[in-house]
């Protein structure tokens, strides 16, 4: 019965076809959440248990619809979902077709399938209705690794060494942590192995300058500031002035002080032709690889926006080309475990750019682990 009582089932009906009705994805969960939290005045302890089972009904939306008494209504699928395991059960059920024993659109499913195989396509998606774990990047512009571990292990916040970031650790209960006065003056950071990964396999060196040009919130920025040593420079650039924002308040806390906005007219662009010894390209992509953090994607998934998708990186890469230094280097990396977007995509930056490829990392999301990711290092070529 999920710690069922009447007010938080009738909040967690009532938000999820609020979500769906005024199509709140453009939102993200948390925000479209902390909205109706305030709206409706819901009290702290059931705050919790609405967030945690509204991601998880997303996530087994198509499933718990399947198994769902007709007709079909909100009611009806939070009964189904609330009052036992059968519809959980019927993911075994090899009658049902395999998209939905996912709860994966079927275009989506089919999509996996076709490059994976139906058994893999079938771990992957089991994989991303998962729940995310949650992963520390320790500053180490502040405080080593071990400094970190030991101490946040003495302040009573559960933490283990990850195995692949040098600089991560997993947590397994964040509610201590984000009251430690270490997160909130950045010696630690909340980010998932997979973006640790990426900084720690960009060789950036002291002195060296970087752009970030799809910086978004800084996260890239924050993993490779301490190589650089507040040395050199790290440049952002993004288009949402809301990110920035959040990069610049990010990179402060942090103690990153070597950093610079790029503003988006021509002219500030370029200032910086020919600068830069790294240029890190994070392009809006299918987001597949993240889906276990955004259960929501997967529902406003559309096949034909994936050549838009690709017609975009293509457009962003070719703009980012000029700030490369002769020998300088491209980083691409996408969250999406899809061909068209990772080394088809390399494949034909590689001939149009004249670059050639460094190396390329292909990271399937995993079980109770990091996210998906794919990641390739380019070499420019060009005088």
């Amino acid at each position: 019965m999920l710690g069922l009582n009447s007010t938080r089932a009738r909040h967690l009906e009532n938000s999820l076809s609020q979500y769906f009705k005024i199509n709140s994805a453009t939102l993200g969960i948390s925000t479209f959440l902390k909205f109706y939290f305030l709206a409706n005045k819901v009290s702290t302890n059931n705050r919790a248990w609405i967030s945690h089972h509204f991601r998880e009904v997303l996530r087994w939306k198509l499933l718990i619809e399947h198994t769902s008494s007709k007709p079909l209504t909100w009611t009806s699928m939070m009964k189904n979902y609330l009052m036992g395991d059968r519809w959980r059960l019927m993911s075994n059920n090899k009658m049902l077709s395999p998209h939905i024993r996912c709860s994966f659109p079927e275009d989506l499913f089919s999509l996996i399938e076709d490059e994976y195989g139906l058994d893999k396509a079938m771990e992957i998606c089991n994989v991303l209705n998962e729940e995310p774990v949650s992963y520390l990047r320790v500053n180490t512009l502040k405080i080593s690794r071990d400094k970190a571990y030991k101490f946040l292990l003495h302040k009573g916040v559960p933490v283990e060494k990850c195995f692949f970031s040098n600089s991560g650790l997993f947590v397994t209960d964040k509610r201590k942590l984000l009251e430690s006065p270490e997160y909130k003056n950045g010696i630690v950071e909340i980010q998932d192995e997979s973006s640790q990964l990426i900084g720690q396999n960009i060789h950036c060196k002291e002195g060296q300058h970087v752009l970030d040009f799809c910086c978004g919130t800084g996260g890239k920025s924050l993993a490779i500031g301490p190589k650089l040593a507040n040395k050199g420079r790290i440049y952002l650039h993004d288009i949402n002035d809301n990110y920035l924002l959040k990069a610049k308040k990010r990179m402060f806390k942090a103690g990153i002080r070597n950093y610079y906005i790029i503003d988006r007219n021509l002219e500030d662009f370029k200032k910086f032709y020919g600068k830069m010894d790294y240029v890190i390209v994070d392009v809006p992509c299918s987001g597949v690889g993240a889906y276990r953090s955004n259960p929501d994607r997967k529902w406003s998934f559309r096949t034909d926006q994936l050549n838009k998708l690709i017609m975009n990186q293509r457009s962003i890469v070719e703009q980012s080309i000029p700030f490369l230094k002769k020998d300088g280097k491209l980083v691409y990396i996408t969250c999406s475990i899809f061909k068209r977007e990772n080394n088809l995509q390399v494949d034909f930056f590689s001939k149009k750019f004249n670059l050639t490829v460094e190396q390329q990392t292909l990271q399937l999301p995993e079980s109770r682990g990091m996210n998906g990711y794919y990641m390739a290092t380019l070499v420019n070529n060009s005088l």
